[in-house]
């Protein structure tokens, strides 16, 4: 019988020892395998087609919508923020340009479609932050970022889930040097994504942009920061030689999260009532028809009743 081999309290206290002294893996905060996998979540549900294909307004994204003066683009984005308090989301409008009372008359307008209370419109519409220039720190309008401060103060005071701004062309910034516009747009993106909310924006076409022209994401009237920092674009066509000036077309032009969807193209349904236009549904048509209404509206040929009944 083989004898055990004694093992001396000394040995035990090497043993130990020694692997207190083993070095120890260094976590590494930045490193890869510690970052959390976002994944792609409709927190924000909607009716409109051109948003279900990613998904909704995204937390954390920043989103522009680029169109031609005039045409159309605050009925849009006001269309898509009542559509947010509707559903019950604090939501934070900023406007650069127009009048409250104009906004809210909208807004009440297209409430009153389905909510014939006073009392109900108007619960409803305690949802909305409508904030202009005149709300914000008067001394941070020459600094892009004490701007963009001074305006998520609000985004925290009032637990806003949505914010647009309408809109970067016309706000303090919109005609500021290219250093200044991209300081602008580079932090609003890093304070959309510390705040994780999404940030909706509104940009105007460059000056030189053909009025039968198909817009692209380089005729946005801004620095490049404009097409590059933002996670999706958008583009509102407007048709100018087509009888229904009404007409719009929506086209993805960006989708940081899905590149599949880029170029897919969205009839929009305007709605008039009392005066008042808004966009209430839209629908994916194909690239083929798409093209050729523009095709049609830059040679001049909207003749014919039967292609405008098509439409």
């Amino acid at each position: 019988m083989k004898r055990l081999k004694k093992i001396s309290v000394s040995d035990i206290r090497f043993s130990l020892d020694e692997e207190i002294l083993k070095p120890k893996e260094q976590i590494k905060r930045h490193s890869l395998d510690q970052i959390k996998i976002k994944e792609l979540k409709e927190d924000f549900k909607t009716k409109y087609k051109f948003l279900k294909a990613h998904k909704g307004f995204q937390r954390g994204h920043t989103h522009v919508f680029l169109g031609r003066t005039n045409k159309g683009k605050s009925a849009l984005v006001q269309s898509l923020a009542c559509e947010n308090i509707v559903r019950g989301h604090n939501t934070l409008l900023f406007l650069s340009e127009g009048e409250k009372g104009d906004v809210k008359r909208r807004f009440d307008t297209m409430l009153s479609l389905k909510y014939k209370s006073v009392e109900e419109r108007n619960r409803i519409m305690r949802r909305l932050i409508l904030l202009d220039e005149s709300d914000l720190d008067q001394a941070t309008i020459h600094d892009p970022q004490s701007w963009i401060a001074s305006l998520f103060k609000f985004v925290k005071e009032y637990e806003i889930e949505l914010a647009y701004i309408d809109n970067f062309s016309t706000c303090s910034f919109g005609d500021s040097s290219p250093e200044i516009q991209a300081n602008f747009v580079k932090t609003l993106c890093a304070s959309t994504q510390r705040y994780q909310i999404p940030l909706i924006g509104v940009v105007h076409q460059a000056k030189s942009v053909a009025p039968d022209k198909e817009l692209t994401i380089e005729d946005i009237r801004a620095n490049s920061a404009f097409m590059n920092s933002p996670s999706f674009v958008y583009a509102l066509n407007n048709f100018c030689n087509y009888e229904d000036q009404s007409k719009r077309v929506l086209t993805i032009l960006k989708s940081r999260l899905d590149g599949d969807i880029i170029g897919n193209y969205y009839d929009l349904s305007y709605k008039k009532y009392k005066n008042e236009g808004f966009y209430v549904k839209d629908q994916k048509i194909d690239n083929k028809i798409a093209k050729e209404l523009f095709f049609r509206n830059k040679s001049q040929r909207f003749t014919t009743k039967s292609f405008q009944k098509s439409w």
